[in-house]
């Protein structure tokens, strides 16, 4: 009796050891300001990049051709990027670098992010195919970023959440896709389909097929990837850290994109102000901050997987001069 009381001591003792180090090691995995980053993440480049006040008439239709010409003579900045390596899995490192340029006309921001890329990747139609992307990251709320005001530059941290423009190359082809979303067909134009060839799958499957909502769940669920006729090419997100990324119920940017001599060039705009909590608002003569990542198709990046900038990159907005 005595020699199982004392297993049942110690074998105690020890699970109670296991779980408290488990605890410990879960608090210091989800502390503010990811766990291995070091202070030269937390502190921001001292190259400010001036969003500059430039008078402009919008064309009718906003390109990167027909708004070359208010960026021509913007100054950018060089992001360095490196492969995404702190939340499993790990992935990225093919493109080096980036470069950003910000205008705005006292109503709208517009940023362009050019970059280096051999392939043009602008379909996911086959399992093995991924996008070529681009996103910029903006700290919500007047923010000062220090090693001693920690904010992490990698999406984010509880309490400290950030906003996300997404570009998406295959989101551009589905903007010119008869059905308002790229499909299957438009790959495959000779697959079969049990529905419209089965006779009595025609008559007693009808409504069924009549049914994007029951064929398409994520349709049902509202998802964006699955969404036909979304009219926009730039996701709007919010993040507080790895694993928190949620899309927006209200999308307020949208973008547009040249693909040329193996280079990206791409442009995000949206008002200045748009009075949502969830939205970083730019006020011209005051200061914030940008990060941002791409991603290369041709390279299977994706997710997580992607190039980073790992520091926090300033940038100020130019006065309205009427």
């Amino acid at each position: 009796m005595r020699k199982c009381f004392s297993v049942f001591k110690y074998g105690t003792a020890l699970l109670g050891a296991v779980f408290l180090s488990t605890a410990l090691y879960a608090a210091e995995e989800a502390a503010p300001g990811a766990k291995g980053m070091s202070d030269e993440e937390f502190t921001p480049v001292k190259e400010v990049m001036s969003v500059k006040f430039v008078q402009m008439e919008k064309p009718y239709h906003l390109s990167v051709h027909e708004l070359g010409s208010a960026f021509k003579e913007v100054k950018g900045v060089t992001v360095n990027l490196q492969m995404q390596d702190k939340a499993f899995p790990n992935g990225g490192g093919s493109v080096k670098t980036a470069e950003v340029k910000g205008i705005h006309d006292g109503i709208t921001v517009f940023f362009q992010v050019s970059w280096d890329d051999a392939t043009k990747d602008s379909r996911v139609i086959a399992p093995q195919q991924f996008r070529d992307g681009v996103a910029l990251m903006f700290p919500l709320g007047k923010v000062t970023i220090s090693t001693e005001e920690k904010f992490s530059p990698r999406m984010g941290d509880r309490q400290k959440p950030v906003n996300l423009w997404h570009w998406k190359a295959d989101w551009e082809v589905d903007l010119v896709a008869a059905s308002g979303i790229d499909e299957v067909s438009s790959q495959y134009p000779g697959m079969h389909d049990d529905f419209s060839t089965n006779p009595i799958s025609q008559t007693y499957h009808k409504g069924l097929m009549q049914s994007p909502s029951i064929l398409a769940g994520g349709i049902s669920a509202g998802n964006m990837f699955s969404l036909p006729n979304r009219g926009r090419v730039v996701e709007d997100l919010n993040a507080e850290g790895f694993g928190t990324l949620t899309t927006q119920d209200h999308q307020d940017v949208d973008g547009c994109s040249e693909y040329e001599h193996g280079r990206w060039t791409v442009i995000m705009h949206r008002p200045l102000n748009t009075g949502d909590t969830f939205d970083v608002q730019f006020v011209p003569g005051e200061s914030t901050y940008f990060n941002m990542a791409v991603w290369n198709g041709d390279k299977e990046d994706r997710n997580g997987q992607k190039n980073i900038s790992t520091q926090w990159h300033p940038l100020e907005l130019e006065r309205i001069a009427w």
